[in-house]
């Protein structure tokens, strides 16, 4: 059986969606993205320019859901579409209108089995993490790591300290947290995860043009893997297959308390800010932003 990574994120647009599909366009095995975000899924009217009609998803899947488990299990790979033209890297497209989510709140048990019965390894995009009904929460308890998206901002770290504490609740083992800091920022990735108290495992660099193909197909995807936002992104998935241990042995490295050194970061950033002439704030990452959706 394959592995399932789940990719979440405090808001802000991090760049969820973009990380989710360079990985997986850089992924060394078969791979699925599977769009669990409740606001909606951006890959078929993005990188796939509205070119693959909106027939087959997530809310299909759902509706298999509630016949059972099993039935789920079996419909998913009915339910996908080409991502790349290998056949290797699909996609299960995500909701094509948020209302659909009021009534995905049963489902996502049965959708969770189902991604991790699948042979191929499976990249979860679930969006911005809120304490809501439609919160994908059988999806991030199921995965065998989740990671926490952000940027290396102020206003980043300070929205995902909380998301840390209920990813806690879910799995109250801190080894099955990172994060994945993306774009440009005033701190570093030591300073980003001494605050939240979780390891960095990877990082993506800004790249507007590439950030702006795989958000919204603009641009031509010749020399797409030469980008450097696809060659972080190959180092990036080696790293998350690495970082968590094997089941067998267990281990992890040890980490401070998430949250331990919030204050720190927070004085620091006030110190940095009186520094800057003028009072301007953290750089943030413009490309990174993307659509609606790619939280």
């Amino acid at each position: 059986m394959g592995e399932l990574y789940a990719l979440t994120s405090a808001g802000g647009a991090p760049g969820t969606t973009t990380a989710a599909i360079a990985l997986a366009l850089t992924w060394p095995s078969p791979v699925i993205v599977a769009e669990c975000d409740p606001s909606g899924g951006d890959i078929l009217a993005g990188l796939l320019a509205g070119h693959v009609p909106a027939r087959r998803g997530l809310m299909e899947l759902a509706i298999e859901a509630g016949r059972s488990y099993a039935a789920a299990t079996a419909g998913l790979p009915g339910q996908l579409v080409p991502l790349a033209e290998d056949q290797n890297t699909m996609v299960l497209p995500g909701l094509t209108d948020p209302r659909q989510a009021a009534g995905l709140g049963p489902a996502w048990p049965a959708v969770a089995s189902a991604l991790t019965a699948q042979r191929a390894d499976v990249i979860a995009d679930c969006g911005r993490l809120d304490p809501s009904a439609e919160a994908p929460l059988g999806v991030l308890a199921a995965a065998r790591a989740v990671v926490i998206v952000v940027r290396p901002s102020l206003r980043q770290v300070w929205a995902a300290r909380p998301r840390v504490d209920m990813l806690l609740a879910l799995h109250a083992d801190a080894s099955r947290l990172a994060l994945l800091v993306t774009g440009e920022g005033s701190y570093s990735r030591h300073e980003v995860a001494q605050a939240l108290g979780l390891p960095v495992a990877a990082v993506l660099p800004h790249d507007a043009r590439t950030a702006a193909l795989l958000s919204d197909g603009v641009g031509r995807r010749r020399g797409l893997l030469t980008s450097p936002l696809l060659r972080s992104a190959s180092a990036a998935g080696r790293a998350l297959r690495t970082h968590w241990p094997s089941p067998a042995t267990g281990e992890a490295p040890e980490e401070s308390a998430p949250g331990e050194h919030a204050a720190d970061f927070a004085i620091a950033a006030a110190s940095r800010a009186a520094a800057v002439q003028g009072g301007a704030g953290p750089a943030e990452a413009g490309p990174w932003k993307g659509s609606r959706g790619d939280d």
